[in-house]
């Protein structure tokens, strides 16, 4: 049954309305003034609607409707005034005062009655929607918990190791949302080569992301007939190291897109000989390298026209290869740094390398930071419109000869010693 507050300081008048309405069907709860009806109010918060005398002592119609009505008052009232004028004045300030009709005391009760059912089809219709915002909010926070998580998952995929066999590493990977569409990494591929990759996604989102992800597992994987990074052979050591563009060739073909998915995504993946400091590269639609030289402090781009991975069928990628000098560093980063904007000057390629250079002589596990904080500096601000990844390596040179180097030192040291 439809509740109503009446609300009349004349107890006839409160007796007779509490009556007519009742024979229409409405459930009458009655209070005989406005504080009376506010206790009421706080004691029902199954009411919903209030039908008020306009004139009362003390808390009049006008003040209750603004009490209610106020913003702060926590539920949903329709609140419709009773008066015994009829003057567009009155009129005005019974809505101004929030009051959603305003029904003049000699009306007939059909249209009484006929006004009323139009307020309650307007609460029903605002409960509705209520309920339906409330069910969105809920949904809402269950994905912002599940792409929170998701997040955390896609965190746990970079590495956690900072130095490796030969070379010294340092990242800084920060999504413009919950989850991103950038993801990075290296590994060992075996005692020589190091795999080194930067790969970002078109978009944003859950879909990027999982692509990221996918193409993450896919490189993951670094023995078997399902390695895009290796190739079984039948000689010893029974695999050879995947050149970057035949691994890049792989992914193409493993992604491409159909008229269902339409993602793509430029990529970085480079192969180090630890040894040798010979590294090779391939690029596919990717910024380009920049290569720190350590024996004159300067720095140059390098990189490859081509086309994104998973865009088109027709695609050949070619690996290209540089000679690094022990200290040299080779950084990989996404668009999203360089094109960071402060009005309508981007960051720029050329502004990434004359940062990198200014950065030399901190330590390579601090310079990725140190960089996106510079950016961050220019922009005049802390996030980012687009995903930032930024990756240097570094190689520190022969492992094997540094380490032969260290037991002649402390042979030496040793016969000194007992001498």
């Amino acid at each position: 049954m439809k509740k109503i507050l009446l609300v009349d300081d004349n107890k006839t008048m409160l007796i007779f309305m509490a009556k007519v309405l009742s024979k229409r069907g409405f459930d009458v709860i009655t209070a005989s003034d406005g504080m009376h009806a506010l206790q009421v109010l706080e004691d029902r918060p199954d009411i919903q609607f209030v039908l008020s005398d306009w004139m009362m002592p003390e808390i009049d119609g006008i003040e209750l409707c603004s009490r209610v009505k106020s913003a702060d008052y926590g539920r949903y009232l329709f609140f419709m005034l009773l008066s015994g004028k009829d003057d567009k004045e009155s009129i005005v300030s019974g809505i101004n005062a929030g009051a959603d009709d305003f029904v003049v005391k000699d009306t007939h009760v059909d249209e009484l009655v006929a006004r009323i059912q139009a307020g309650f089809r307007t609460l029903a219709l605002h409960n509705e929607i209520t309920t339906k915002n409330d069910a969105l909010d809920n949904a809402y926070a269950t994905m912002k918990k599940d792409l929170e998580s998701a997040g955390e998952l896609l965190k746990r995929l970079l590495p956690t190791e900072k130095t490796m066999s030969g070379v010294e590493l340092s990242y800084v990977s920060i999504p413009s949302a919950q989850i991103g569409g950038d993801m990075l990494g290296y590994m060992n591929l075996d005692e020589e080569h190091v795999a080194i990759y930067l790969l970002d996604v078109a978009g944003h989102g859950v879909s990027s992301a999982l692509l990221s992800f996918s193409v993450q597992q896919s490189i993951a994987v670094s023995s078997g007939h399902s390695s895009i990074v290796k190739t079984a052979i039948e000689e010893p050591p029974y695999y050879r190291v995947n050149q970057p563009h035949e691994v890049l060739k792989h992914l193409n073909e493993q992604y491409l897109s159909d008229d269902l998915n339409l993602l793509y995504f430029t990529m970085v993946y480079a192969v180090l000989n630890i040894k040798t400091g010979k590294m090779a590269f391939s690029s596919a639609g990717h910024p380009p390298l920049v290569w720190l030289h350590s024996l004159h402090g300067d720095a140059e781009l390098i990189g490859q026209e081509s086309f994104v991975v998973g865009a088109f069928d027709f695609v050949e990628y070619e690996t290209s290869y540089i000679q690094l000098d022990p200290g040299d560093k080779v950084w990989m980063y996404s668009d999203g740094i360089t094109e960071a904007e402060k009005g309508s000057e981007m960051f720029s390629e050329e502004g990434f390398r004359k940062t990198v250079v200014q950065l030399n002589e901190q330590p390579t596990t601090l310079q990725t930071e140190l960089l996106v904080n510079r950016v961050r500096d220019w922009q005049q601000a802390e996030q980012f419109d687009d995903d930032v990844s930024v990756l240097v390596v570094e190689w520190k040179g022969n492992p094997e000869r540094e380490q032969l180097c260290n037991m002649k030192l402390s042979t030496k040291v040793n016969a000194q010693f007992f001498k």
